[in-house]
């Protein structure tokens, strides 16, 4: 008889261990687990390990194509009153733009990131303690390796959007793009422009 106990004691610690590491497992490699990272590396100060779970490039690109379509809504709008002329040209210019920006982005990454960071380290301590629990009430909607995230402010009830991939070569959860509505919005009254 003990030695059947023994038998299902065992067999119960290596399921309970299995399905624990599979449970921690799955925890690792989601959004919500990257954002907390995230969050623990901004109250560090670790930059480094916050940029782990920002795709930077990736972020300019698509703010780039959003701040495209955002000027092509314009155009469309002032199309009866513009000619043929200013419409090529226009056209021109977002090419250009579309062209030359990414390279640009290359060029000046380092003074990009210098800048975020700049902003990321004077951020105070109830900030921070505001974007951690952001993160944790985050509503994160998740198919397949991408995932909607929505910050909701406590105070205002404003949300933040943006979208995150898990990068395949390293299975990260990085953020790669940001609603651009939310983002002049932050910035109109985090800057004040």
């Amino acid at each position: 008889m003990k030695r059947k106990t023994w038998i299902i004691a065992v067999v119960l610690v290596v399921l309970g261990g299995a399905l624990a590491g599979g449970l921690y497992w799955q925890w690792t490699n989601s959004p919500r687990y990257a954002l907390q990272q995230m969050a623990l590396a901004l109250k560090a100060r670790d930059m480094d390990q916050f940029f782990k779970y920002v795709e930077l490039k990736e972020l300019f690109n698509n703010f780039v194509d959003a701040s495209g379509r955002e000027a092509q809504g314009r155009e469309d709008q002032d199309n009866q009153k513009t000619d043929d002329w200013d419409k090529m040209t226009r056209r021109l210019g977002r090419k250009f733009a579309q062209q030359f920006l990414p390279k640009l982005f290359a060029s000046f990454e380092p003074q990009i990131r210098g800048i975020i960071e700049h902003y990321l380290l004077n951020l105070n301590n109830t900030q921070i303690l505001g974007i951690a629990a952001a993160a944790t009430v985050a509503q994160i909607d998740t198919q397949g390796d991408e995932a909607l995230v929505t910050l909701t402010d406590p105070k205002t009830r404003e949300k933040f959007r943006f979208q995150m991939r898990r990068q395949p070569d390293h299975g990260l959860w990085q953020i790669v793009s940001v609603n651009y509505d939310d983002l002049k919005r932050l910035c109109k009254r985090e800057f004040q422009l």
